[in-house]
């Protein structure tokens, strides 16, 4: 397998103190916008350097986030983030689909209308950052929009659950990061807060899973593109071996 090691993503800006929480927290978040590629090796000093910290605290945040299988520590190699495969979308998209839309379904039993201003707030700032091309900005906006309904929903555990799964499927977000802003949600978050202003928890659970099926389908064209060609490159070698 090629390793892949782009660079490395901008990181907030440095604390007098840093401990390991903030550090697992930041890369997180990273992780859950897609700041980082799909089989892109990491290496404790570089994130040391990145953070102007220590191995240590470095080493206990990635420990947890190995745990969590956000990222990959293969015997004698240094860590990497998973690749992006179909398999691996097929195992985390549906749920997604699930976990996501019933938290949704929850937040608006919960909140209803109350939330639906916050969001609507949420995504005209998203907009504001189009014309920039701020994808960073627009996806960590985009972030925000997604957990604001989670994390009213009133179930904590469900959230968690949530968030692992944001954190093993975001770096996925990387391969379509140039078309993010063209192919955005708008409308589908629009639906979702009509969801919110007319207290109907069923059209806003299926806005939202709409959301997230629409997002995926220029990554799974992307990593079935890049499958074909892998296939053809082998099948290439192995007519040039038989010659």
């Amino acid at each position: 397998m090629t390793t892949k090691t782009g660079q490395m993503p901008s990181f907030a800006g440095r604390r007098p103190i840093l401990d390991n929480e903030f550090i697992y927290n930041e890369l997180k978040q990273l992780l859950m916008i897609g700041e980082f590629l799909p089989g892109q090796k990491i290496t404790l000093p570089m994130l040391a350097d990145a953070f102007g910290t220590s191995q240590m605290p470095i080493r206990e945040a990635t420990n947890r986030l190995i745990a969590a299988r956000a990222i990959e520590a293969p015997p004698r190699r240094s860590l990497c983030i998973p690749e992006a495969t179909t398999e691996r979308m097929d195992s985390l998209l549906p749920l997604r689909l699930l976990l996501e839309g019933e938290a949704t379904r929850l937040a608006v039993i919960a909140k209803g209308a109350e939330l639906a201003q916050e969001l609507a707030a949420i995504t005209e700032e998203m907009d504001s950052k189009v014309p920039s091309e701020d994808i960073k900005a627009y996806l960590r906006l985009n972030q925000k929009f997604h957990f604001h309904v989670y994390q009213t929903c009133g179930n904590p555990e469900l959230v968690d659950m949530i968030e692992l799964l944001w954190m093993r499927y975001g770096p996925m977000l990387n391969i379509v990061r140039s078309g993010v802003l063209s192919k955005s949600g708008h409308k589908r978050h629009l639906e979702i807060i009509k969801g919110f202003q007319d207290q109907d928890p069923e059209a806003a659970a299926t806005a939202m899973r709409a959301d997230i099926q629409d997002a995926a389908v220029p990554i799974r064209e992307v990593i079935e593109s890049k499958l074909r060609e892998q296939e053809t490159v082998a099948e290439g070698r192995k007519a040039v071996r038989a010659r």
